[in-house]
């Protein structure tokens, strides 16, 4: 390496470029290494990159997201994100399913120490919410959950977690601990604009999209909507009970409310406030 190394363009923050030509440019002229061997001892994690192939010389999508994931936590901790809209695929984030096939690549690489959930959710579909959930309670490194808005399925997967810290600000809040569904009865509104809806059915399909938001729900379907909805809230809570258990204070915070910071600490729904950094510190703290 040499001074020419430096020359040319660089997108970097000038004022940290300035403090790094001073440092590193007198080292070179002696002929010494850029970086102190001290300092190049500290940062072997962060240079660490693991491949994104498998033992076979395969392409590993999963090994491929993970090496990301660990640039932010440092190269030992990755930092996985759940954000937006959850699902089993994913609409505008990664989907449930590409989350818990990480984690199993992280739990099975040595490199990986643990890994911070980085949440920031309104929720999303109740299918697959269990199968990540089991995924986190079944990773065997420390798992931290950090958020700074984190509700519904988001939080069911998040109580699953050894800890779940919440940033210190006066926007963060977590809960919504609740399942819903909303069901649009479009025929009045069809009716306004002159237009007559007809659905036809084979023979054998009576029961075919019967919950369509044009024909009206019949007692039977209503009572059949409301069983599916409790059945789900059974495991919601029964999930949350377990992965917190000994943390909840009461069951008020089952009631599918939000919670800002000092009242989510008061009623166990995260154990502590902190910054992202203090979340990854946390974890490695944990792999120790």
């Amino acid at each position: 390496m040499t001074a020419e190394t430096f020359s040319g363009m660089w997108f970097i923050d000038e004022p940290f470029a300035s403090r790094m030509q001073g440092i590193i440019l007198p080292r070179l002229v002696a002929g010494k290494d850029p970086i102190p061997a001290h300092l190049n001892q500290v940062s072997t994690r962060l240079r660490y990159e693991i491949s994104p192939y498998d033992e076979k010389g395969g392409w590993n999508e999963d090994r491929w997201y993970l090496r990301n994931f660990l640039r932010t936590g440092g190269g030992d901790v990755a930092v996985i994100p759940v954000e937006g809209t959850m699902s089993r695929y994913g609409f505008c984030g990664y989907g449930n399913e590409r989350i818990a096939s990480v984690l199993q690549e992280a739990d099975r690489e040595p490199e990986v120490k643990a890994v911070v959930l980085k949440l920031d959710t309104p929720g999303g579909t109740v299918d697959s919410t269990d199968m990540l959930a089991d995924s986190i309670r079944n990773f065997s490194k420390p798992i931290i959950a950090w958020t700074n808005y984190c509700a519904s399925a988001g939080y069911f997967v998040a109580s699953q977690c050894d800890e779940i810290m919440l940033e210190n600000s006066i926007s963060s809040e977590v809960g919504s601990i609740g399942v819903l569904m909303v069901y649009v009865d479009q025929s009045a509104a069809l009716e306004r604009e002159g237009l007559a809806v007809t659905i036809f059915r084979a023979k054998g399909s009576h029961e075919k999209a019967l919950i369509n938001g044009i024909e009206p729900l019949t007692a039977e379907l209503e009572k059949q909507i409301q069983t599916d909805l409790n059945e789900a809230m059974v495991a919601f809570h029964g999930y949350v009970r377990r992965g917190r258990a000994g943390k909840l204070k009461s069951d008020y915070v089952l009631t599918g409310r939000m919670f800002k910071k000092k009242a989510a600490l008061k009623e166990g729904l995260v154990d502590r406030l902190g910054t992202l950094g203090d979340a990854i510190t946390l974890a490695r703290k944990k792999a120790v």
